[in-house]
C-alpha cells in the first residue's frame, strides 16, 4: 500500500491506555506508510508523543469539537493522502489496513468501518457492535476532500463547539460526497473503555463476548498490557 496515512489523535487522560494505543500505532508504522499527529493537552501526552517520535499540536481540552478543529487544522500542514481518525483509547490491527487497501487504491473520498469491540479496562468485559453506518474510529477521509468540505475562508470548520456526537457533527460538512461504510470484522478496531469516558463501558449496546474471545486476534503484549489496567 503506498498511500500515506495521516493519523489525527486527541488525548485526555488515560495515560496507561494510551501508551497502549501508542504502542500499537508504532508496530504498525513498520509495515504501512503511517505518521501520528497527537493533539495534546497535558504535559505527559507532550513528552510521550515526542518519545514515540510522534508529531503534535498543542489544544485545550475545553471545547472537544474546537480541540479537533485545530487538530485538523494542522494536520493540512502535512504530505498525506488520507486522514484517518482515532481515538486515544483505540487498537486497529494490520488487517483493518488490508481490509481498506482496495478503498485506498482506488480513491475512495470518505470510507470507514461499522463495527468494533468494546473492551472494559477495569472489569475486563467484552462486547461486539455493528453500528450499521459508518463509525468515526478508522474513518478515512482523502486530503482533497478535506480541504474542500471543512475549510471555509481561510478558517477550519469540521467539527461543531460540542463535547459529544462529533463523529456525525463532521459528517454533515460532507455531504457531496458518498460515505462508503466497510463490513469489517470485529477483530480489526478495538475500543478499551475507562471511566473517564464520555459514554460508559455499561451504557453501550453490543453482545457480550469472553475477553479471550475478544482479543484473540491481539498480541500477547497487547492483552498482558490490557490485563494491566
Amino acid at each position: 500500500m503506498d498511500k500515506k496515512i495521516l493519523i489525527l489523535l486527541p488525548i485526555w487522560g488515560r495515560e496507561s491506555i494510551t501508551k497502549i494505543c501508542f504502542d500499537n500505532l508504532k508496530e504498525l508504522q513498520k509495515d504501512f506508510n503511517i505518521k501520528v499527529l497527537c493533539i495534546v493537552s497535558e504535559q505527559w501526552a507532550k513528552i510521550e508523543a515526542f518519545k514515540y517520535g510522534f508529531n503534535q499540536v498543542f489544544a485545550s481540552n475545553e471545547c472537544l469539537g474546537t480541540k479537533m478543529n485545530i487538530g485538523v487544522e494542522e494536520a493540512l500542514k502535512y504530505d498525506f493522502d488520507y486522514l484517518m481518525n482515532l481515538g486515544s483509547d483505540d487498537i486497529i490491527t494490520k488487517d483493518l489496513f488490508k481490509l481498506y487497501e482496495p478503498y485506498f487504491n482506488n480513491n475512495k473520498a470518505i470510507f470507514g468501518s461499522r463495527k468494533l469491540t468494546f473492551i472494559d479496562s477495569q472489569s475486563k468485559e467484552a462486547k461486539e457492535y455493528d453500528y450499521n453506518f459508518l463509525i468515526g474510529a478508522g474513518r478515512c477521509i482523502r486530503k482533497d476532500v478535506l480541504k474542500e468540505c471543512v475549510v471555509k475562508d481561510g478558517v477550519v470548520d469540521m467539527y461543531d463547539k460540542v463535547q459529544a456526537g462529533l463523529d456525525m457533527s463532521s459528517l454533515k460538512r460532507f455531504y457531496k460526497y458518498a460515505h462508503t461504510e466497510i463490513d469489517n470484522d470485529y477483530s480489526t478496531i478495538f475500543d478499551i473503555k475507562s471511566d473517564t469516558n464520555i459514554w460508559s463501558y455499561n451504557c453501550l449496546k453490543g453482545n457480550n463476548i469472553t475477553f479471550e474471545n475478544a482479543t484473540k486476534k491481539l498480541n500477547t503484549k497487547q492483552i498482558d498490557k490490557i490485563l494491566e489496567l
